[in-house]
């Protein structure tokens, strides 16, 4: 299985066990510090307070990336840093997974309160569910906007309706283009299952209306620039599902975008119908969609902010 970086740090934080506090002078050998990866990571990164941002940020992403409620292994994880760290350093994390309680707690609730308006819309889907953000503790989310689909955007306006007349005077603000979607793609007799992103499960879900598209109308029925569009597509297109094809200047070349000295390369997606015909790129690199701002990410937006204060 690979795994990437977070993956291999997580893996070894669910292994970790801290050193205790009060003994710390007796458990200081060499053969102590190599195994515990915590003291690895605070020395290359610098400092605990930089090691527990980067742990709250990664918290985050695992928990917006979940299709279910398991939080079992992120709690066991933070109890672990709690003794080494203390509850109070870890106390916005703590919010974040009791946020995770809270919101399937509210949206069983909320489920059986929400009836049929109308012949055209149904309940709210059983595997339906919100995260519910304590905004002040989490870090900064990125912002972006899809175009929702009716039926989706329906459960969002009935949900947030019985929300505010539960919890009044609070109310939600969402967030549609973050979280993940459970798809299941019927080829014929063959189904395919995928967790994807919202914006990579409408990128796909186009392809219902007709079997190809070209890009820039593929981003605008999506509701996303066109500039990101094919490292979201990227998931169809290393899976098979689709094929993307460039054409500049009379040529043709596929999968590399081609890059000229004059003009726009027209590109293309086309539905790959045929599951024979689906040859999937294991190896190939899919950018992941990712919800939580690194701190770089955060640096670079407060500067650009300060630098339109000082340039007025």
């Amino acid at each position: 299985e690979d795994l990437d970086d977070t993956d291999i740090v997580l893996n070894e934080l669910a292994t970790w066990q801290p050193v205790p506090i009060q003994a710390a002078r007796l458990f200081k050998t060499v053969k102590t510090c190599n195994k515990d990866i915590v003291v690895a990571l605070i020395d290359v990164l610098g400092n605990k307070e930089y090691f527990i941002k980067e742990y709250k940020m990664i918290l985050a992403e695992r928990l917006l990336a979940k299709a279910d409620d398991d939080v079992d292994d992120e709690t066991r994880i933070l109890e672990l840093l709690k003794l080494r760290f203390g509850a109070n350093a870890l106390r916005e994390c703590e919010i974040m997974l009791k946020d995770m309680a809270d919101s399937k707690r509210i949206t069983a609730n909320i489920r059986a309160l929400v009836p049929a308006s109308s012949s055209v819309h149904a309940p709210l889907l059983p595997d339906f569910s919100t995260v519910i953000v304590s905004e002040l503790f989490w870090p900064p989310l990125f912002e972006g906007k899809v175009n929702t689909p009716e039926n989706v955007q329906w459960m969002l306006d009935a949900f947030g309706a019985q929300y505010k007349a539960l919890k009044a005077p609070r109310t939600l603000h969402w967030k549609p283009h973050l979280g993940v979607v459970d798809l299941e793609l019927d080829f014929g007799e063959e189904t395919k299952d995928f967790t994807v992103s919202v914006a990579q499960a409408l990128i796909i879900s186009q392809f219902e209306a007709k079997v190809q598209w070209e890009a820039d109308e593929l981003a605008a029925a999506v509701g996303i620039d066109p500039a990101t569009l094919s490292a979201k597509a990227s998931v169809w297109v290393n899976g098979g599902i689709l094929r993307k094809k460039v054409e500049k200047f009379g040529e043709t070349s596929h999968q590399e975008e081609g890059k000229g000295t004059s003009g726009k390369p027209r590109v293309t997606y086309t539905l790959v119908e045929d599951v024979e015909d689906q040859v999937a790129k294991p190896h190939a690199h899919t950018k992941p969609d990712i919800s939580v701002m690194s701190q770089e990410q955060q640096m670079e937006m407060n500067f650009k902010v300060y630098e339109s204060y000082v340039m007025g």
